[in-house]
């Protein structure tokens, strides 16, 4: 059985999928050092509305911190990006084998890449509330190809752009508020934090989803058996 739903945390929204405790995936395939990483391979970048969530509270900050202290993280103008492990000899190594070509993904080095704050056989160590949106709503493409029939898969799907579109707008309302000040995360980081600290931080609303629940193919031949 597999199971998507929607779940809030302190108004942020993530979706939920019951197959990630047993990854069975072909993102979650780990052929570098970090096994049992799941399709922890992004690197992920953290915009001025999540940098905003975090400067409101001790949590927030503590988070912060942590994402400042990864040994590969670029502070850009607008965006903090956080580079975790890659494996470019073995990477390079895999290019030229025959085995370069058994999966579809278009980018393998997904393989040999592990995100800085995954814990092997554990998953991401950052709280929910503070994780990127991409990370949030992430859908292997194994379960959307068993769930995208479903009729509530389409609300998933729009409620998650709208949602996208939200934060994209408030990131640009952020970025060209800072802008009028001549102020920019590389040049004046301190002060950001404290001007962000004291700016209202708005919430989006987010709809109501029902659960997609799809039973797998041995349950529901036994299911007509009985029937």
């Amino acid at each position: 059985m597999i199971k998507i739903d929607l779940k809030v945390d302190e108004g942020i929204p993530q979706y939920g999928c019951s197959s990630c405790g047993n990854c069975q995936s072909v993102f979650a395939n780990s052929l570098c050092s970090i096994k049992n990483r799941g399709c922890c391979w992004y690197f992920p970048k953290f915009t001025l509305y999540e940098i905003h969530k975090m400067v409101k509270g001790k949590d927030g900050l503590k988070t912060l911190k942590s994402i400042l202290s990864v040994p590969k993280v670029d502070i850009y103008n607008y965006y903090i990006h956080a580079k975790g492990y890659f494996d470019k000899v073995g990477y390079k190594k895999y290019i030229k084998t025959e085995h370069f070509n058994d999966t579809d993904v278009k980018d393998k080095s997904m393989f040999f890449r592990a995100c800085p704050f995954v814990k092997s056989g554990v998953g991401c160590t950052l709280p929910k509330r503070y994780r990127s949106y991409v990370c949030n709503f992430f859908i292997c493409d194994e379960v959307i190809k068993k769930i995208e029939k479903h009729d509530e898969f389409k609300n998933y799907i729009n409620e998650r752009d709208n949602y996208v579109r939200w934060i994209e707008w408030e990131n640009y309302s952020l970025e060209t508020f800072l802008i009028e000040k001549k102020l920019n995360l590389k040049n004046g980081f301190d002060e950001i934090v404290n001007i962000l600290r004291d700016m209202p931080l708005r919430e989006y609303k987010f709809k109501n989803l029902d659960p997609i629940v799809i039973l797998d193919e041995v349950y529901n031949n036994l299911n007509k058996k009985l029937g």
